[in-house]
């Protein structure tokens, strides 16, 4: 199997889509070893498969505070995935779309784009707010693809996979692609501000990390993990594995949007769901400290300002038909 290196660095050496910030990113730093490791057992955590835990939260609200998935990302995917698939690309499939944030970003690149969850509210919004001609919603697990075998090119899991079944996915996915068909496994874990001065975008960044640990209570630690660590130790069912480098993609946006952003955390809303009004002065105090960052730097919280996201990402290639024969590569 062609399996690169998962993406381990001391100083920041993530793609950035716009020039002006290659300083900033110098002074970005991402440990090897990071402190405070989650330690809390599974039986603490609410269930990562409960279908209620993704039905319970308000749609509208993921809607709104979910960015679309950055064209970067997609580019990267579709030139990987064009190396063995040639043009007209026909049938992709994008499981745990949610509202449709990495659903319809695909729609132009394909004859037919279908988007799955297993929320029925998320995809009853993504039909209302990303609807096109050639872009079907409908409710399902991960774990059950509606689809004939090898009739798809691309799969993709945008900050999804953590959620699913992997034992049974990542089979049923290489079922469903045809042969050189590609799956995409890829998110985030933050939405942060670049301000002109290093040291408040730092500021930022460790208002981030400490809220991340304010929430650990709330969170499911193994798909926390999974994406933290960059799928690393996911083995995937396929002759080619391509564990793509941090791509860093800036775009511009506004403080305001980076708390909207911030309630849609599943660790939140289990937060608000266990005690509502300890979750609402949480929240304001991280809307507090943000804003007072955003002020020292001349920048009010509907100011326009650079957003950045780090992608984890990794590319699978099914180069053979039938199931996977680890032993054959």
């Amino acid at each position: 199997m062609k399996d690169t290196k998962p993406f381990e660095v001391e100083d920041s050496t993530t793609t950035c889509s716009n020039e002006m910030h290659r300083e900033v990113n110098k002074q970005i730093v991402v440990l090897k070893n990071p402190p405070n490791k989650i330690t809390m057992s599974q039986s603490q955590q609410p269930s990562v498969y409960d279908k209620t835990l993704h039905d319970q939260y308000d749609s509208k609200v993921y809607c709104s505070g979910r960015k679309d998935t950055a064209e970067e990302v997609i580019e990267k995917v579709l030139s990987f995935l064009k190396e063995k698939v040639p043009e007209p690309l026909e049938k992709a499939a994008d499981v745990g779309c949610g509202t449709g944030q990495s659903t319809a970003i695909l729609a132009p690149y394909f004859k037919h784009v279908y988007g799955s969850d297993v929320s029925e509210a998320q995809i009853q919004e993504a039909i209302a707010s990303r609807s096109l001609p050639n872009v079907t919603y409908t409710a399902g697990p991960a774990e059950e693809l509606p689809f004939e075998d090898g009739s798809l090119q691309l799969v993709t899991a945008a900050t999804s996979m953590h959620w699913f079944k992997l034992d049974l996915f990542l089979p049923e996915v290489r079922r469903v692609l045809c042969t050189n068909g590609v799956l995409a496994a890829f998110g985030y874990l933050s939405m942060q501000p670049f301000f002109p001065d290093p040291h408040l975008t730092q500021q930022a960044e460790d208002l981030f990390r400490q809220y991340h640990i304010e929430l650990r209570p709330y969170s499911v630690v193994s798909a926390f993990m999974m994406l933290k660590n960059r799928y690393k130790d996911v083995e995937f069912p396929f002759e080619e594995v391509n564990r793509c480098p941090d791509v860093r993609c800036t775009f511009p946006g506004r403080l305001s949007e980076i708390v909207e952003y911030v309630m849609t955390f599943s660790s939140y809303q289990n937060f608000k769901k266990a005690d509502a009004k300890a979750a609402e002065e949480s929240i304001n105090s991280f809307q507090k400290r943000l804003y007072e960052i955003g002020a020292a730097a001349n920048c009010s919280p509907d100011d326009t300002v650079t957003l950045y996201r780090d992608y984890r990402l990794v590319m699978c290639r099914k180069t053979k038909p039938g199931p996977f024969c680890k032993d054959s590569n």
